[in-house]
Formats: structure tokens, C-alpha cells, sequence
């Protein structure tokens, strides 16, 4: 729902601007039209401006330019426009072009006879009327995902207006992110800045695809939809594998995470598929060697949460889990890992001491340990299917309620 760099020339009146290199990072978003009036853009740019460089104010030679596209990649900015005559800059030099292709930045060229008024006037226009109808499909798919009822009519007229599709097949995906680093911690506006740069990242990677679908925020993360054709699960997991890679590269000190809804067929199932997302999310996060989890792949863990009775499920978990049931300090946390790992791996202690890094003979002594604080052998095969299903519901409780230790599912008998 965004204007990309991709959509500058194809806008009416702007014909003449041309694309001429970092052609790769087209869908790069562009957030608002900035003409670069000093010799340096980094102190005046914070991501996502469309730079114009006109070489009235300052000499742009060769070397200013270069580093007008150093500075470009640095700044995350969306792409760079060099007006180009004979007054000025006659032309863009061939390493600035090579520069730009390295960096994937978009580099276009503007005839100096189109007036910077109009060029500037055209694309912000464009932008607020995008955002104004991109505020609106955001309010209208966030009634939905909240359970806004609606009649399916009403649901496909209002679509209709808002030019989206609404009885097309597609999954939901729910996406999070956090440092692999636990020991730094961003500023308020950092952590902002980041989600920013994820969103626009992700709404980029969709419209490569063609997706026109906004990505929404979500309460520790980012949502979206992803069109799709019924029979085709193997294209789709290799598409999302593919698009939570690309994902992973761009942010390479993030850890990042994604939970993918069953096929839903018209907008009225979107409340489903976000919660079907949002639940494989869940087991995405606590699998750290699988970051894409589909809702099928739940198996049993879908009964459990089409389950109304929640005091029942942690009734269950308190049976079986004992003193560890919903408890959070390290030692219960590590405890419960030990366990999920030891489940992982069908008991096998060598396979579970190796993906743990730890010695065989810790992992002895850990699990006799919890053997100790659950009063029960966990040679039992019994009371190992109960207690691997007590974690798997605890799981399912913290996601559902958002549990905290104020909850009344977590007091104690």
C-alpha cells in the first residue's frame, strides 16, 4: 500500500525521470521527497527520504556524488534522483552508477527542465493519498483481526471500496523480533527506529511479490497477509522460508521468528488466521532450530487451544507440572528447557546434552533434579506424555491470556 522508488516514474507527470542503476532495491519505500541542499545528507536524513541532488547550491563532482551514495546506503534512505543538464551535473558518472548497483540503492535521473515544484508536489501528493487509504485498509483489517462482527456482506462491499480483495485464499502470518545479543538494551526511540525499519523491510519484500496488502503492528511484533492458492503448501513454505531469510539478512543482529496461519478463504476468517498465526508464532520462538512454524505443524497443541475451559488446562498443567507450573525464575525456566529438549531428542541423552551444550553427566544430574521437584520417574512413559503435554498447554495459557504473575491462573492451590 506504500509508493515504492519502483512507482516514481510510472507517477503522472514524471515520465522523464528515468531509472538508471540499483535497480535490485526498486521496492524500497519511499517516505517523503527531500532535496539535498547541503554537501552531506547523513545529519539531515533519517531513513526513508527520496534524496534529489540538483548541484545548485554545492560542486557535485564525481567524488561528492560518490559519497552522496555512500552516505544513501548508510542512511537507509529509499533512493537518490541526480538532476542532470548543461548548467550543472551534465551527467552521472559511471562509478556512481557502479556505486549505486553495490549498494542496491535506487539512482534515477531528472531532466533539469521538469521544475523540482512540480516533482515534489506530484510524489507528495501521492504519498498522503496513499497513507490516507493505507489508514484506512489498517482501521478496516484491524476491526476484523479484533473481532469486529460484521455481516460477510458488508465485509465485501467495504472491501470493495478500499480496492483490496476479499474472497481470495491466503495465510496470515504473525512475525516477531529481539537482539540475539540479551545484554544490550535500546533506547525508546531505538527500538521505534527498528520496528520501523522491519515494517518497511517486510512491505517491501511483499511488493516484490505484488502483495498490495498492508503489514499491520502487533502487539510484539508485525502481522500480514500473504495471497495464496489452494493445493500449492510446498511453494508456499519455500516462498516464506525464502522471505524470513531475506528477513534474517537485512537484520542480522536480530533473532526473528514467524508463525504461519492454515489456508482461510475470504476476509471473515481473518480473526482465525491471525490467531492461527499467532499461536505457531509461539512454538517459531521456543524452537530456535525451526523459525518458520505453520498451525498444522501444532498437531495435538490445536485441540488443547480450541479448548474453552482454560481453568481446566491449567488445572492439568498444575497436576503435572507441580511447583514448575507457570513459574518463570531461572531455575524453573531452565528446568522446563531441560525437559523440552530431553522430549525433543525421545530421551536420547547424548542428543540432548549436544544440543544443549552441555556435559552428559549435567544433563544426569539436571534431570535427576527434576525428577526430584516433580516426585515422579521420568522413565514413566505415562508421566512423560502428560508432563510433555502440560508444557505444550502452558505455553498455549501464556500465549492466550498473556499471562503474568497477577494472573489468577497462576495462584497457587
Amino acid at each position: 500500500m506504500s509508493i515504492s522508488c519502483a512507482d516514481i516514474p510510472k507517477l503522472p507527470g514524471l515520465e522523464s525521470i528515468t531509472f538508471r542503476a540499483g535497480l535490485t532495491g526498486g521496492q524500497r519505500i519511499v517516505r517523503w521527497p527531500y532535496v539535498a541542499e547541503n554537501e552531506s545528507i547523513q545529519a539531515w536524513v533519517s531513513g526513508g527520504e527520496l534524496v534529489f541532488v540538483t548541484g545548485i547550491n554545492h560542486t557535485r563532482d564525481e567524488q561528492n556524488l560518490g559519497q552522496l551514495i555512500h552516505e544513501a546506503a548508510q542512511s537507509q534512505v529509499a533512493g537518490v534522483v541526480i538532476l542532470t543538464g548543461p548548467e550543472f551535473i551534465q551527467k552521472i558518472p559511471k562509478s556512481v552508477l557502479e556505486l549505486a548497483n553495490q549498494y542496491q540503492i535506487p539512482l534515477f535521473e531528472q531532466p533539469y527542465n521538469l521544475k523540482m515544484v512540480v516533482v515534489t508536489e506530484i510524489i507528495s501528493n501521492a504519498i498522503v493519498q496513499d497513507n490516507l487509504l493505507g489508514k484506512s485498509v489498517r482501521l478496516f483489517l484491524s476491526k476484523l483481526i479484533n473481532g469486529f462482527q460484521q455481516a460477510p456482506e458488508l465485509i465485501h462491499l467495504r472491501a470493495k471500496d478500499l480496492g483490496i480483495s476479499s474472497q481470495s485464499a491466503f495465510v496470515g502470518l504473525s512475525l516477531s523480533y529481539r537482539l540475539k545479543d540479551a545484554t544490550q538494551t535500546p533506547s525508546a526511540n531505538q527500538q521505534l527506529q527498528q520496528h520501523q525499519q522491519i515494517e518497511q523491510a517486510l512491505e517491501a519484500l511483499l511488493k516484490r511479490r505484488h502483495i498490495e496488502w498492508p503489514v499491520l503492528s502487533d502487539e510484539k511484533g508485525l502481522l500480514a497477509v500473504w495471497p495464496t492458492q489452494k493445493n500449492e503448501l510446498t511453494e508456499l513454505y519455500e516462498d516464506l522460508t525464502q522471505l524470513r531469510e531475506r528477513l534474517q539478512s537485512n537484520f542480522p543482529d536480530l533473532a526473528l521468528s514467524m508463525g504461519v496461519s492454515s489456508q482461510k478463504q475470504g476476509l471473515e476468517d481473518l480473526s482465525t488466521a491471525v490467531e492461527e498465526a499467532r499461536q505457531a508464532l509461539q512454538f517459531a520462538i521456543k524452537h530456535p532450530h525451526q523459525k518458520l512454524f505453520f498451525y498444522e505443524q501444532l498437531g495435538i497443541a490445536q485441540l488443547f487451544a480450541a479448548i474453552p475451559q482454560r481453568n481446566m488446562l491449567a488445572d492439568f498443567c498444575k497436576q503435572h507440572l507441580g511447583d514448575l507450573c507457570f513459574c518463570r525464575d531461572a531455575t524453573s525456566l531452565e528446568m522446563k528447557s531441560t525437559l523440552e529438549h530431553y522430549f525433543n531428542h525421545f530421551g536420547h541423552l547424548q542428543q540432548t546434552a549436544d544440543a544443549m551444550s552441555v556435559h552428559r553427566n549435567t544433563l544426569s544430574y539436571r534431570l535427576g533434579r527434576i525428577e526430584q521437584k516433580l516426585g515422579y520417574s521420568l522413565q514413566d512413559p505415562f508421566s512423560r506424555l502428560n508432563l510433555q503435554n502440560a508444557l505444550l498447554i502452558e505455553q498455549i495459557l501464556f500465549h492466550h491470556h498473556n499471562l503474568d504473575d497477577q494472573s489468577p491462573l497462576l495462584t497457587k492451590d
